[in-house]
């Protein structure tokens, strides 16, 4: 098994997705991007948007060579837009080769923005795949939530940290080999922590709390910090990037919990640019005051 984690704060830009490459399959998982207009009264510096550049351009590579797309939830961190703006992929360019299955979540626990979303999605990857998904134009996906093949395992809903919906988990599995794909559970849910160890994983790729939001409590970032550690002793590799990475500190957070960033796990130094976006700026750009 291979895995390239092609987006991360930790390598620049809003996102998680990845690629697990087994001998049969290729399946990439959550092909989005994303910048946060606005940090700190700044937008985003011109490294961000070439690291989204390089994320997109990354998920659009790997694409044609793809047997199978899973999104885990419908945020634009995490999925093509069909309103994307000009840092996310754009759901027109977005065309799986034709037989490339697709894995996506069920519409309970979302919002209407992101059943919308979810219809979207369905709607335009029903007109890409057509024959391929064996549906009629425009139909559907079906919730991919408790299917398993042998090698793509999902199962949800579990919440989404911050109350913000629900999100679906992965597992990609070769031979003693299983990568869990936990996305924005935040490290805070009992349920997901118990499905993520029932497959035995040897490298889980997680969202920690979002340290940088003042609503975050004490009492959250305990019990991430723990369910890290159950992780971390029950696996070889634990990921932990995403939302922690967007605050100063955040990497410090990781290692202290037992993990290790996104870009450590590529082998690259780390560039969390949303952090240290005022730093980077160094003073407001014009117009920014």
């Amino acid at each position: 098994m291979q895995i390239a984690i092609l987006g991360a704060e930790s390598l620049g830009a809003r996102s998680m997705a990845t690629v697990v490459r087994t001998a049969d399959r290729t399946v990439l998982i959550d092909p989005g991007v994303a910048l946060a207009p606005k940090r700190s009264g700044f937008p985003p510096h011109p490294g961000e948007v070439e690291a989204a550049d390089r994320v997109r351009e990354a998920v659009l590579g790997w694409l044609p060579r793809a047997t199978d797309v899973v999104v885990t939830h419908f945020h634009g961190d995490h999925m093509p837009l069909a309103d994307a703006d000009p840092y996310q992929v754009s759901l027109s360019a977005f065309v799986p080769p034709r037989g490339c299955r697709v894995w996506v979540p069920g519409e309970e626990g979302h919002s209407g923005q992101a059943r919308a979303r979810r219809r979207a999605l369905g709607q335009a990857l029903g007109q890409a795949l057509g024959q391929a998904l064996g549906q009629a134009l425009g139909r559907p996906l079906p919730s991919a939530e408790g299917k398993d093949d042998g090698v793509v395992a999902c199962a949800g809903p579990f919440p989404h940290g911050g109350g913000i919906g629900a999100v679906m988990i992965v597992a990609v599995r070769e031979g003693n080999a299983c990568f869990v794909h936990a996305s924005d559970t935040q490290l805070l849910s009992p349920e997901a922590v118990g499905t993520v160890l029932r497959w035995r994983p040897s490298v889980v790729y997680t969202s920690g709390p979002a340290l940088y939001l003042p609503e975050i409590t004490w009492e959250e970032v305990d019990l991430a910090r723990a369910h890290a550690a159950r992780i971390a002793a029950a696996t070889d590799t634990l990921v932990i990037d995403h939302h922690p990475l967007r605050g100063e500190g955040g990497i410090r957070w990781v290692e202290d919990a037992g993990g290790i960033s996104a870009a450590a796990f590529m082998g690259v130094s780390p560039t969390p640019f949303e952090a240290r976006r005022r730093d980077l700026w160094g003073r407001p750009p014009a117009g920014i005051y």
